[in-house]
């Protein structure tokens, strides 16, 4: 799939704060363009597909319950998503700066890693179920605030997990939330509308 199609945007107000959303595994651009809109009625939505795999085994980085990821490929694909997302929000004249990044497991994983190493730009972040990835430098992003999601009874992203992807977010001067529900790994109602209600506070404002 060529990279153009992998990238949709929605229209909404453009002094609203735009979502960038990131799918988990296997994803597609429709339903998350479906779920931003929930979350954020007024904003604009950028979604962005991963590069690697096909179909439903699309991802951002290649990851698999037998072997380690590879941290290049990571910071790579890290790297392309904050480029594409600056461009488009200066197609659109959207403001970077105010940019919600919004992420599911695979999805949530290259989200925290990009706030953490700085190239994704913006105030915010709400990571469902994500997994743990490690930066090698991370960078101090004050004023920034992040919600997280855990399942107690998450097969694949446990609650310790999440809880350490919060804690390296904590220690670059992140303000975080952790929301954690009796679940597996796919969202509960309760979950999404607590996120609901936590952008709305924390970065809905503008």
């Amino acid at each position: 799939m060529a990279e153009e199609q992998l990238i949709e945007t929605m229209p909404g107000a453009n002094t609203a704060p735009p979502l960038l959303l990131l799918q988990g595994t296997g994803g597609t651009n429709q339903e998350m363009l479906t779920f931003g809109r929930r979350l954020a009625p007024q904003s604009p939505l950028i979604t962005i597909g991963g590069r690697q795999g096909q179909g439903r085994q699309r991802q951002y980085y290649a990851q698999t319950a037998a072997g380690p990821v590879d941290p290049q490929q990571i910071a790579t694909e890290a790297e392309w998503l904050g480029q594409q997302v600056q461009a488009i929000c200066r197609e659109h004249h959207w403001d970077s700066d105010q940019l919600v990044v919004v992420g599911y497991s695979n999805g949530a994983a290259m989200a925290a890693y990009g706030v953490q190493t700085g190239q994704l730009p913006g105030q915010a972040a709400v990571l469902f179920h994500p997994l743990l990835l490690p930066v090698a430098q991370p960078k101090p992003r004050p004023g920034y605030h992040a919600w997280l999601s855990a399942g107690a009874h998450d097969p694949l992203v446990t609650v310790a997990t999440v809880k350490k992807v919060l804690a390296n977010l904590t220690t670059i001067g992140v303000e975080t939330t952790l929301e954690e529900t009796g679940g597996t790994h796919q969202l509960t109602p309760h979950e999404v509308l607590a996120a609901q209600q936590w952008l709305a506070v924390n970065a809905l404002q503008g």
